[in-house]
């Protein structure tokens, strides 16, 4: 089966579900698309690109991803994209991999790049216009607009190892605790999370959209 995992920036997807896409990858085909280019709000180095893109690359082959997609929209600057210039290339790719599971970034995040990819997602995934039976979004560590409700939670001890190395692989990303992209803090929210759903460690999801065949 195809599963799509849509990505604001590089590491979205390792962060907020690494090890669902180690668990899943074990019988399904994983695509990612990672919608920004990661480098022109935080770095004024176009090579700075190629080194996250990359990074990715390397994360996914630990993780099981099998192909990747590239967009090119800016960096950190999502919401000044006009909505239908998203909207149109997540279904182009959509059209190309006919996922029947999309992952997406959280609308209730602060960062405005999420929430706009969440937008377009929801816009892709119309049942109509759409073979896609499950939306969900994945969430991360830090402050958010609403309290997150979570009503889908994967277990992910056997994979947790996988996320953690996979991480590793953004060393420009890497940043000391008590910062929600540091080694601790990922493992504290699979932690908080294991313990919600009793589970050793987990990843927590909101499922969107679920239509039985």
């Amino acid at each position: 089966m195809n599963i799509l995992v849509l990505a604001a920036h590089p590491d979205d997807e390792t962060i907020g579900m690494g090890g669902t896409i180690k668990k899943l990858s074990k019988n399904n085909k994983i695509h990612l698309c990672v919608v920004s280019e990661g480098a022109s709000a935080q770095y004024s180095d176009e090579k700075m690109i190629a080194v996250r893109r990359n990074a990715c690359k390397k994360a996914g082959k630990i993780l099981g991803i099998s192909d990747y997609t590239f967009l090119d929209f800016p960096d950190m600057q999502l919401d000044t994209i006009p909505h239908l210039e998203i909207n149109r290339e997540l279904e182009k790719i959509r059209e190309k991999i006919n996922p029947k599971i999309v992952y997406t970034t959280p609308n209730d995040d602060l960062n405005k790049d999420h929430q706009k990819v969440f937008e377009s997602t929801l816009v892709m995934t119309r049942p109509h216009s759409s073979n896609v039976k499950h939306v969900l979004s994945y969430e991360f560590p830090g402050k958010r607009k609403v309290p997150l409700n979570h009503n889908v939670y994967e277990d992910i001890t056997n994979e947790f190892k996988y996320k953690i190395k996979a991480f590793k692989m953004y060393k420009t990303e890497l940043k000391n605790f008590l910062h929600p992209r540091s080694l601790k803090a990922v493992e504290s929210m699979a932690i908080m999370r294991g313990i919600e759903s009793g589970l050793q460690k987990a990843e927590a999801f909101n499922l969107i959209h679920h239509i039985n065949d």
